[in-house]
C-alpha cells in the first residue's frame, strides 16, 4: 500500500510539550511503521521553549486569542503568522494527527478561557488554521482515534488518498480505469452519487486526462467526508452478495444473509461479514473481489491495536 503522509504533533515522538513531557500512544506508535511523517510543534515554533510557562486560549464574542497568563504575552498574531506561512508551503499530505487539548493543536478539544474561567472547548490555533485551509483532508486528535469507527474511517481517507496521490503523479487513464474499478464498492458504500459521477469521468475518453483527474479528485476527496451507515454498509453487500452467492449451497446462502441482518439491526460486527467475504473470495479464487479497497482498505494491525 502506498504510504499517506501526515502531519504529526511533535510531541508524539519527542519532548516538547509544555512541562518537557512526551506524548505515549499505542496506536500513533504503529501508525508511525506504515506513513511518512512530518513533525510540528507550532509552540516550538513561535519561538516558546522547552519547559514553557503555560499558555490559554482566551475567546470572546468578537475574537480568539493565544494568550501567556504567566507573562502577559499575547502570542496570537506570533501562531497566525506561523500557521500562514506553514499552510503555504506543505503541500502532498493526507491528513493530520495532532495532541489533543493543546491550544495550538486540540481539534474540538482545547478549552476556552472568558472572564478567567473555562467556557468551553474550541479548536486549538494550529488545528483551526489547518482544518480550514485543508477542508478535504482528515484531521484527528489521539484521543478521538480509540473510537474503533472513527479510526477506521481515518484509515480509509489517509489510504486512499495516498493511494490517489500516486495516480495523480502518473496522469495515465489506464491507471484511472484500474484505480476506479478497486474502489468501486468502497465508493459504492460512501457516495453512491459520486460513483456514477466519477464512472462517466472514467469513461470520457475525449477530454484530457488531466482535467478528467481534476474533476475526479474533487468527487473522490468529498465522498469520503461522512461516515456510512450501517444502511449503507448493509446496501454494499448485498451488491458483493449477488456477485457471488451462485457459488453458495442454501446452508451457506442462509447463514450470509442472517449476519446481514444481525449487521444491519447492529448485533453484528462489520469486520465479521468482511472477513466472510475475503473467506468466500478465497474460496473461489475471486481476484476482483479480493482487489477491492473496501475489503482490504488499510493494514489490518492499524484497527486492531489498542
Amino acid at each position: 500500500m502506498e504510504k499517506p503522509r501526515i502531519i504529526l504533533s511533535r510531541c508524539f515522538s519527542y519532548p516538547v510539550r509544555y512541562n518537557g513531557g512526551i506524548v505515549h500512544d499505542e496506536f500513533v506508535e504503529i501508525l508511525k511503521k506504515y506513513i511518512n511523517y512530518e513533525l510540528v510543534c507550532p509552540e516550538v515554533e513561535i519561538g516558546l521553549g522547552v519547559p514553557r510557562p503555560k499558555i490559554i486560549i482566551l475567546k470572546d464574542d468578537f475574537k480568539k486569542r493565544l494568550y501567556q497568563p504567566e507573562t502577559g504575552r499575547d502570542l496570537t498574531h506570533e501562531i497566525k503568522k506561523y500557521i500562514s506561512d506553514f499552510v503555504k508551503k506543505v503541500s502532498g499530505i493526507d491528513g493530520f494527527v495532532l495532541k489533543s487539548k493543546s491550544p495550538s493543536c486540540g481539534i474540538t478539544s482545547a478549552n476556552y478561557y472568558k472572564d478567567d474561567k473555562i467556557a468551553g472547548r474550541t479548536d486549538g490555533f494550529f488545528a483551526e488554521g489547518v482544518k480550514n485551509h485543508f477542508p478535504e483532508l482528515p484531521a484527528e486528535h489521539e484521543g478521538r482515534l480509540k473510537n474503533l469507527e472513527l479510526r477506521e474511517h481515518f484509515l480509509i481517507r489517509i489510504f486512499s488518498y495516498a493511494e490517489f496521490r500516486r495516480l495523480e503523479e502518473n496522469l495515465d487513464a489506464g491507471e484511472l480505469v484500474k484505480f476506479h474499478t478497486r474502489y468501486k464498492y468502497l465508493l459504492m458504500t460512501y457516495s453512491q452519487k459520486n460513483l456514477k459521477e466519477m464512472g462517466k469521468i472514467v469513461a470520457d475518453g475525449k477530454t484530457r486526462i488531466e482535467e478528467r483527474i481534476s474533476i475526479y479528485k474533487k468527487l473522490f476527496y468529498n465522498s469520503f467526508i461522512r461516515r456510512p451507515s450501517r444502511s449503507k454498509h448493509f446496501n454494499t453487500f448485498l451488491h458483493i452478495y449477488g456477485y457471488f452467492s451462485k457459488g453458495l449451497n442454501q446452508d451457506e446462502k442462509k447463514h450470509f444473509l442472517s449476519l446481514l441482518d444481525k449487521y444491519k439491526n447492529g448485533t453484528a460486527e462489520l469486520s465479521t461479514i468482511l472477513e466472510m467475504i475475503k473467506n468466500f473470495s478465497y474460496r473461489f479464487s475471486d481476484t476482483y473481489l479480493l482487489s477491492q479497497k473496501y475489503i482490504n482498505p488499510f493494514p489490518e494491525e492499524l484497527i486492531y491495536t489498542s
